[in-house]
C-alpha cells in the first residue's frame, strides 16, 4: 500500500460561498444522514483531526484540541509561534516550511506527508493539508492547516488504528462524519476570520478618529494661544505702556524737590518694567509674534532664546533667505523645533546643536542634530513621554516623513521632510 492521506475535502478559502455550511448544529444535521447526525459522534470525530490557522507569516493563531493530541503542544505554548516549530531540523534547514506555504499560496491547496516533531522531541508521521485564506479583497489573509495521522507510515503497514473501530460496511458513514465535521470546522474558522477582520476595521477606524481628534485639539489650542496672546498684547500690554509713561512723567517732575517721592516712583517704575518683561515672555510662550515675519525669522529667534536659557551653542544653516510656506506648516515646524530643543536641553547633555533647513523642489526638510549622550532604546516609549510621539503626529498630518537616528554617546539626529503642495490633514 502506498503512503496516502485520508481523502477529505476541506473547502476553506476558495470554494464557492454557496457550498459553505451555516454555523450551528442545524446545518450539520442536514448535511449528515439522520441516523448519524448526533453531536456526540460529531465531537468525537472532530477531535481526531488537528485544525490550525496561521497568519500570513506562518505564525499560529488558532490551535484545536486535535492538534494538541497529535503533537503534544498545548494551545498556550504554540499560539504565536511559527508552524516551523513542528518541522524537523533537516526540513527547516532545507526551507520546507516556507516552501509549503508558498505552494499553498500559489496552488490554493496542497497535501503532503512528513515527519513532524512532538513536544517531547519525538518525530511522528503526519499528513498536512494546507489551504490559503483570502479576504474580501482577494488578498492573502493567512492559511488553514488540517493535520491527520495517515493510514500508513513509511516502511510499515496499517499502523494507524482509529479511536473507534468501525465495521467495513460503515467506512462510508465514517467518512461522511469526517467530512461533515470538517465542514462545520471550516464554517467556524470562517466566522473567526470574519470577526477578526471586523475587529481590525473597528480598531483602524478608532485610531483614525483619535488622530483626527488630536489634530482638531491642536488646531483649537493654537488658535486659542493666538487669541489670548493678541488680547494680552492689545489690552494689558497697552495699559502697562500707558501706566509706564505716566509714572515716567511723575518721576521726571518729582526730581530733587521730593526725594522720597522720587525714590518711591523709581521703584514703581522698575516693577512696571519687570511686569512688562513677564507679559512679553507670556505672549512669546503662547505664540511668538515673530512668526508673523516668516519661518526664517521665527527659527532665528527661537534658537537665540534657547542659547540664552541653556548656554548650549547652536549653528543654523539656511539654503535661502526666506521660505514661502503657509501659516499652518510654518507654525507646525516652529513647534517641532521648540519641542526638539526642549528635549535636548532636558536630556541630551549636549554642547552643540546643528539646525539645517533646506528646500528641494516641492519639499522642505528640517534636520536637528546634537552631540549629546544619545537616546537609549527603551527610553523612546517611556510612560507619560509624548514628545517624539507628538512630533511624529504633526509630521504625519502634514503628509511628511520623520527619521530618528541615535546611538549612545554619539548624539541624536532628527530628520523630517514635508511636501509643500500636499493638502494638510485637518478636521
Amino acid at each position: 500500500m502506498s503512503n496516502r492521506l485520508l481523502s477529505v475535502e476541506l473547502p476553506i478559502a476558495d470554494a464557492d460561498a454557496n457550498a459553505r455550511p451555516k454555523s450551528g448544529t442545524g446545518s450539520l444535521r442536514q448535511a449528515l444522514p439522520q441516523q448519524v447526525a448526533q453531536p456526540e459522534m460529531l465531537f468525537a470525530c472532530f477531535d481526531r483531526f488537528g485544525l490550525v490557522v496561521l497568519d500570513c507569516q506562518g505564525q499560529v493563531t488558532l490551535w484545536n484540541s486535535g492538534a494538541e493530541c497529535l503533537t503534544g503542544f498545548p494551545h498556550s505554548e504554540i499560539v504565536g509561534r511559527p508552524i516551523s516549530r513542528l518541522y524537523t531540523i533537516q526540513d527547516v534547514a532545507a526551507g520546507a516550511p516556507d516552501f509549503d506555504l508558498k505552494q499553498a499560496r500559489c496552488k490554493q491547496k496542497i497535501r503532503c506527508n512528513g515527519w513532524r516533531l512532538q513536544k517531547n522531541g519525538a518525530a511522528v508521521w503526519l499528513g498536512f493539508e494546507i489551504s490559503r485564506l483570502l479576504d474580501q479583497n482577494n488578498q492573502l489573509s493567512g492559511y488553514s492547516v488540517l493535520m491527520v495521522e495517515p493510514i500508513n507510515k513509511p516502511g510499515h503497514v496499517a499502523v494507524y488504528q482509529p479511536l473507534t473501530t468501525a465495521p467495513p460496511q460503515q467506512n462510508d458513514l465514517t467518512l461522511s462524519l469526517h467530512s461533515a465535521a470538517l465542514l462545520e470546522a471550516n464554517a467556524m474558522l470562517q466566522s473567526e476570520v470574519a470577526d477578526r477582520r471586523r475587529i481590525e476595521r473597528e480598531l483602524l477606524q478608532s485610531q483614525t478618529l483619535l488622530r483626527e481628534l488630536a489634530a482638531h485639539q491642536d488646531e483649537i489650542k493654537e488658535d486659542e494661544r493666538k487669541r489670548i496672546a493678541r488680547e494680552i498684547h492689545d489690552d494689558l500690554g497697552q495699559n502697562l505702556l500707558a501706566l509706564r509713561l505716566d509714572v515716567s512723567m511723575l518721576l521726571a517732575r518729582s526730581g530733587d524737590a521730593h526725594p522720597r517721592l522720587n525714590k518711591k516712583v523709581s521703584g514703581s517704575l522698575r516693577h512696571i518694567d519687570a511686569i512688562m518683561t513677564t507679559v512679553r515672555g507670556i505672549i512669546n510662550n503662547l505664540r511668538p509674534g515673530v512668526l508673523d515675519f516668516g519661518l526664517h525669522a521665527a527659527i532665528e529667534w527661537q534658537v537665540k532664546e534657547f542659547q540664552r536659557r541653556s548656554g548650549i551653542a547652536c549653528q543654523i544653516l539656511f539654503d535661502r533667505d526666506e521660505y514661502d510656506i503657509d501659516d499652518q506648516r510654518g507654525t507646525a515646524l516652529f513647534r517641532i523645533l521648540q519641542e526638539s530643543l526642549t528635549n535636548i536641553n532636558r536630556h541630551a547633555q549636549a554642547t552643540l546643536v546643528n539646525i539645517v533647513l533646506r528646500r528641494d523642489d516641492k519639499r522642505l526638510s528640517l534636520s536637528i542634530s546634537d552631540n549629546g549622550v544619545g537616546i537609549r532604546p527603551g527610553c523612546r516609549r517611556k510612560a507619560n513621554s509624548f514628545g517624539l510621539v507628538g512630533i511624529a503626529e504633526r509630521i504625519s498630518r502634514l503628509g511628511g516623513e520623520m527619521t530618528l537616528d541615535s546611538a549612545l554617546g554619539r548624539g541624536t539626529v532628527l530628520r523630517m521632510t514635508i511636501p509643500l503642495d500636499a493638502e494638510v490633514c485637518s478636521t
